[in-house]
């Protein structure tokens, strides 16, 4: 009776190799997931994970057929529970994690072991539905290759190879396939636009400004470092105080949240266009957009141009006409000195709405300012002064309000960061009879220095207000610009509301200073992996493929030429690559028939000669009866022969052994 191996390194040794192979490759796959996935789906997964390396370390058994059932039915529960539905990106996400682990379960068979493989190989893919960074790509490579290598064990049949052979054997296939994939990337005609989308997840919030405002929306994206979008300046940049990125704008007031009736329009539908009178020179630039699943596009305050699939609101909003699932790509222009719509006055029903019960002592102080003073212009310097005055402070971590926002905010906590001052600067607006509203978008930006481009982030969302002035038209005002500098909680808050005053700031540490080139370098790769792989759209697959056949001397290409030129690239490819292979598996076979030679020859010398239509099976029945003493030798030469020569799946070193085995024969 065998006894189980007493420690882990011994049960290690004994474990099935290929196996071992596909929990670490699965186990991988999981890793990108888990920041996004929920503890109710990581921990069972987790746990089966567990359980199946226990079993092949042969601690544990596998669960019965009526325990996997349970197990099934409890996976899907927790997806439902965790998500509230079993469809989306998020919940088809999480219910593949689980499901592939609970195959962990019955997974015996070289059908299961597929079937796990795919599951693995579909995992890998899905981490590109929300991150196609340049480390993610490399690191998902890494994944695919541990994958292949148990495909490949699985299929050698053996559980301990030589050292690293299965490792060497799937990165040597998949270098092969590089060419091909390369060639596929570069000619297969693209289709404009996504080829597919996924269901909308209902539960999950794209990163970035939301179609509402209500305090606590832009604080959760103050601290957020991630990138909204990346912008390459063809003419001079603005200064940082001219760089309002302009986003959602909100004209509706219901006494807690702003928001646009017109955002719920049919994307696509025509807007009664306001007027729009430029001055100075225009800006050009190229903005690179993260998905954020929203239609929202954003734009250097004014633009004066439209990208591919967008249209303009009436409040001078980019709209995607389809929401934003990938990285987007676009050039604009827009005037930083500029009128906009003076000559006819704006809706005042749209632009002076103001519930009935809404801040009662706001409204007291509005009129208060408008007895005071005839002109608008005056009233809203006064709102400024009275922002500049009081004892405002600008803070990340505002106190709650429970009651009215805007009242507790202008009397009673005087903290709050932008969309308080922007929510509360429209609101005495308004009560005071001027027409205004809020605008959202993104502030500022900063150089990289190793690229030649400026970062926006999430930290940088920001709200302001616009006022119509009688001979001027809509005015942009930011009340957060007038708090002093001495109010300012934060650094990296003051750096972006009042960058002239953040100058006199300590510079950073080494250490900091070394991290943040870390991350512009980081950033720098990833902005040219957006600009030349995750952007390589249709246009520009054409502009590669005109400039191709024109240096051919061919004009007009259409997508029947790209699939020729496909065809044929892969088909060079493929014979490259036979080629070789070919002539190894030549080399080797002629390799084989010498060596086997030399061993009739050596018989041949004791009278023993093979006879032309003899098969090596007969010749070493007769050599045994002749040579008695040489049998177990002849009998292993005559077999390694067979097993190189026609044998599916010859040993990796058999054809060393033979050549050891024909040299020692001395009959």
């Amino acid at each position: 009776m065998k006894h189980p191996p007493q420690n882990l390194h011994q049960r290690l040794r004994r474990a099935n190799h290929p196996r071992l192979w596909l929990l670490a490759g699965l186990a991988l796959s999981f890793i990108p997931h888990l920041p996004r996935l929920p503890l109710l789906i990581i921990a069972p997964s987790v746990a089966l994970l567990v359980w199946r390396l226990a079993h092949e370390l042969a601690l544990v058994a596998l669960p019965g057929r009526f325990v996997r059932g349970l197990l099934t039915v409890l996976a899907l529960a927790i997806t439902f529970t965790a998500y509230h539905t079993l469809f989306g990106r998020e919940a088809g996400v999480g219910l593949l994690v689980v499901m592939s682990c609970l195959k962990l379960m019955e997974m015996q068979q070289p059908r299961d072991i597929t079937v796990v493989v795919g599951l693995g190989y579909f995992v890998v893919a899905t981490v590109f539905l929300f991150d196609q960074s340049i480390l993610i790509g490399l690191y998902m490579m890494l994944v695919v290759v541990v994958l292949t290598t148990a495909l490949t064990a699985f299929n050698r049949g053996t559980a301990q190879p030589p050292r690293w052979l299965n490792l060497r054997q799937a990165g040597q296939m998949l270098l092969q396939a590089a060419p091909i994939a390369l060639l596929l990337f570069l000619l297969f005609p693209r289709i404009p636009g996504p080829l597919w989308n996924l269901p909308d997840d209902s539960t999950a919030a794209g990163t970035g400004l939301s179609d509402s405002m209500s305090p606590g929306k832009i604080s959760q994206l103050s601290n957020n470092n991630a990138v909204a979008f990346r912008v390459q300046f063809d003419t001079k940049p603005p200064p940082a105080t001219l760089r309002y990125w302009r986003g959602p704008v909100f004209t509706y007031f219901d006494s807690k949240t702003w928001s646009n009736p017109d955002h719920q329009r049919r994307p696509g539908a025509p807007y009664q266009q306001p007027g729009f009178r430029a001055a100075g020179t225009a800006t050009d630039y190229t903005v690179t957009l993260e998905p954020h699943q929203q239609r929202w596009l954003f734009a250097l305050d004014l633009p004066s141009r439209l990208p591919l699939r967008s249209t303009l609101s009436r409040e001078f909003e980019l709209i995607s006409k389809s929401p934003v699932y990938q990285l987007r790509r676009y050039d604009m222009q827009s005037y930083t000195d500029y009128q906009l719509d003076p000559a006819s006055p704006p809706d005042q029903f749209r632009y002076l709405q103001l519930p009935n019960n809404a801040a009662p002592r706001a409204r007291q102080l509005a009129r208060q300012w408008r007895n005071r003073f005839a002109n608008d212009a005056d009233i809203m310097q006064q709102a400024l002064q009275y922002f500049r005055q009081q004892p405002f402070y600008y803070t990340r971590k505002p106190p709650l309000m429970p009651g009215d926002p805007v009242d507790e905010f202008l009397f009673d906590r005087q903290r709050g960061f932008c969309e308080h001052y922007a929510s509360a600067f429209v609101v005495l607006m308004r009560a005071a009879r001027i027409p205004a509203r809020v605008v959202t978008g993104y502030l500022g930006g900063e150089t990289n220095p190793l690229g030649d481009y400026f970062i926006v982030r999430q930290s940088d969302a920001h709200a302001w207000a616009e006022v119509w002035l009688s001979g001027q038209g809509w005015v942009r005002v930011d009340p957060t610009a007038v708090i002093p500098p001495s109010r300012v909680e934060d650094s990296q808050d003051l750096q972006r509301i009042a960058p002239e005053a953040a100058l006199t700031l300590a510079p950073p540490g080494w250490a900091t200073r070394a991290w943040r080139q870390l991350g512009f370098g980081v950033d720098n790769m990833n902005h040219y992996w957006n600009q030349w792989i995750i952007n390589y759209n249709d246009q520009q697959q054409m502009a590669l493929l005109s400039g191709l056949f024109s240096y051919l001397g061919l004009k007009n290409i259409d997508w029947r030429d790209m699939v020729g030129v496909l065809a044929g690239g892969v088909t060079l490819v493929l014979v490259a690559l036979a080629l070789p292979l070919l002539r190894f598996r030549r080399r080797r076979r002629d390799a084989i028939t010498a060596i086997y030679t030399r061993f009739c020859r050596k018989l041949a010398r004791r009278g023993l000669s093979r006879n032309p239509a003899e098969g090596p099976q007969d010749f070493a029945l007769r050599a045994i009866l002749a040579l008695p003493g040489n049998a177990s030798a002849i009998v292993d030469i005559s077999r390694r022969y067979q097993q190189l020569r026609y044998a599916p799946r010859p040993p990796t070193d058999g054809l060393r052994h033979f050549r050891s085995a024909v040299r020692r024969f001395r009959p």
